[in-house]
């Protein structure tokens, strides 16, 4: 009967399955040492096909007495060369335990075969080697692509003057079947938004409504402009302003540095001409 390939190892249970990709070895002590054991690893393979990768054993405790061995065609033998005891040592190392007793069985050959070294120089040659081959390639695309754009722009370049004659043709054509009238050529720029209408100042009302302007009241309440404080027997400078002199002088200055900054505008020059 064929070994259950799904049947999971787990030793505490006595469950002792195994599957191996590379080939299993068991060892036996090797007779022409007498004076120290040393072991040999042997090969196990299917007697039948002489298949020796891919195979499986198991062996379950307390149901089996012998390991039990197939392989990938479905040959089933039992493996009386591979001892019991060493068989569920092993299981156990695979399973993640580190049994000291044992050491010297995993040491001896015991096992599937380990792994071919790495050649390390070939592969980092090898990887040298696609490195460049994938710059090789990133560059004669970008030069692809530097050379495709030059070639379209030239024909396109091309294209536009063999096509002038044509072009005029055709609007020489439009023309006389329009009257005479050029072609009207479309703006590419957007229309200019409509401003919104000025509002007029408030003395443009005033001069439409026939409205005279408010008199302005006096610059100091307490002097009403005059610049003394006076009473019956009383007349006193008013502290609380300059007087009229120096409201004169203020209003001068004010008028003397708009007609500076409207010069400095250029809004007095039409004013200017016009009086010379």
């Amino acid at each position: 009967m064929p070994i259950n390939p799904w049947r999971a190892l787990s030793p505490d249970s006595g469950d002792h399955y195994l599957s191996f990709e590379r080939r299993f070895r068991y060892v036996i002590e090797d007779a022409e040492h007498t004076w120290r054991r040393v072991w040999i690893p042997m090969v196990i393979a299917c007697p039948m096909c002489e298949a020796d990768t891919g195979l499986r054993m198991a062996f379950r405790s307390g149901m089996d007495s012998v390991v039990v061995a197939d392989c990938p065609v479905g040959h089933v033998w039992i493996e009386p060369r591979v001892d019991v005891v060493q068989w569920m040592a092993y299981c156990r190392y695979r399973a993640g335990r580190q049994e000291i007793d044992w050491l010297w069985l995993i040491a001896a050959g015991f096992g599937e075969e380990p792994p071919p070294p790495i050649d390390y120089v070939k592969e980092i040659r090898e990887g040298a080697a696609e490195v460049a081959k994938y710059g090789k390639r990133k560059a004669r695309a970008k030069v692809r692509r530097e050379i495709r754009s030059v070639k379209k722009k030239a024909g396109r370049r091309v294209r536009n003057e063999a096509m002038r004659p044509v072009a005029a043709l055709l609007r020489t054509a439009w023309t006389m079947q329009a009257g005479g009238v050029e072609p009207v050529k479309a703006s590419r720029r957007r229309p200019a938004e409509p401003k919104p209408p000025k509002t007029p100042p408030v003395s443009a009302y005033r001069e439409a409504y026939g409205v005279q302007a408010p008199a302005k009241g006096p610059t100091c309440l307490v002097c009403e402009g005059t610049g003394r404080i006076t009473a019956p027997g009383i007349s006193v400078p008013c502290v609380e302003c300059d007087g009229p002199a120096a409201a004169a002088l203020a209003a001068a200055e004010r008028r003397a540095e708009r007609r500076a900054e409207r010069t400095r505008q250029g809004k007095d020059e039409h004013r200017t001409s016009t009086t010379r």
